[in-house]
């Protein structure tokens, strides 16, 4: 009898337990679509109600500490979040990004970087924890931390358009001009027509343009960025987008629309940089420019160039893509592959 009461009892135990994680489960479910729905009070109470049944549930602490980062209460954040870090079991990595995030909102950048890195330590692939790396990094100024946690978010997920623009913003400020397209080009190809795709869009055609000044009749004046050219490969690409805008302003050139020239430009620059690759193998010959050589050679950079520029708005851009719907799908295809 005393068996047979001792395994009841056990399932007994057993089932409530169950019980217990299935309510926690319908309560944070509860509290995410309140969150979604900007409720984030009600969202709260809802977590709040299953860190009752169980106070070391590591997702009701993460997702409690998510609400009160996204409702700019850092200090609550940091607490729940470093409860999930503490126990070392689930939902730790984004709890890092949370501990992380909240350190640098309240003006703690050096925390906030020490966040990340011990999170990387456990995830050292993540991208988030490298991409949240690379944007603290930046933001004081450490550029080359800055460079190498970027390259690694991008490695980890090259489908993360904000990895492409902090990897562009920090080669910007490393006077490195065709590393900037390049991070620029790829963020254009995944986000062709968000709201941040017109600013980026600007940002690509006026490096495009840097240094070229036309003079009185045919002369132009062309001033290549001396931080690049120190590299010969890099020097080299520098040389041939200089010479591409430069040959706009000729009379052969002068009559062809922007979208027509940036298609010529594209197209020259992504040859050039195909032909300088030869044994090259990191991510800027690996990943860009082995991506947008095979552009060319699969003849999509036009399709290309009028797909990145659909944030402008242009009549001409527009009337390209409904007028070539094959030059589209089969630029499509390829982005599949």
């Amino acid at each position: 009898m005393r068996l047979i009461f001792t395994l009841t009892l056990g399932l007994l135990l057993s089932g409530n337990i169950f019980c217990q994680e299935d309510k926690i489960k319908e309560l944070v479910s509860q509290g995410t679509d309140l969150h979604d729905q900007g409720k984030y009070d009600e969202a709260i109470a809802k977590y709040k109600a299953a860190l009752d049944i169980d106070k070391n549930s590591t997702l009701a602490n993460y997702e409690l500490s998510y609400t009160y980062m996204t409702t700019e209460k850092y200090d609550d954040a940091i607490k729940y979040s470093k409860r999930v870090i503490e126990q070392n079991t689930d939902h730790l990595q984004p709890a890092y990004v949370v501990l992380g995030s909240s350190l640098d909102m309240k003006g703690k950048p050096k925390d906030a970087i020490k966040a990340y890195e011990d999170g990387l330590i456990k995830f050292p692939n993540s991208n988030l924890l490298n991409y949240n790396l690379a944007l603290t990094s930046y933001n004081i100024k450490d550029y080359d931390k800055a460079e190498q946690a970027a390259i690694k978010a991008v490695y980890a997920k090259p489908t993360h358009g904000s990895s492409h623009i902090i990897l562009a913003s920090v080669m910007k400020v490393k006077g490195e001009r065709v590393k900037t397209l390049l991070s620029l080009y790829y963020f254009l190809m995944l986000e062709p027509n968000s709201k941040r795709s017109i600013t980026n869009l600007n940002i690509l055609k006026n490096m495009l343009n840097e240094g070229v000044v036309p003079q009185s009749g045919n002369d132009i004046t062309v001033n290549i960025p001396s931080t690049a050219s120190k590299d010969s490969l890099w020097g080299a690409a520098e040389m041939s987008v200089s010479l591409s805008s430069a040959a706009k302003h000729t009379d052969e050139n002068k009559d062809k629309s922007n979208i027509v020239y940036f298609v010529e430009t594209n197209r020259s620059l992504f040859s050039i940089l195909g032909e300088l690759k030869k044994d090259n193998s990191d991510i800027w010959w690996s990943l860009y420019v082995t991506k947008f050589y095979d552009l060319v050679q699969s003849k999509n950079y036009e399709a290309f160039s009028y797909y990145i520029s659909q944030s402008t708005n242009s009549d001409e851009v527009k009337n390209w893509i409904a007028n070539n719907p094959d030059k589209m799908q089969s630029f499509k295809d390829w982005m599949k592959k």
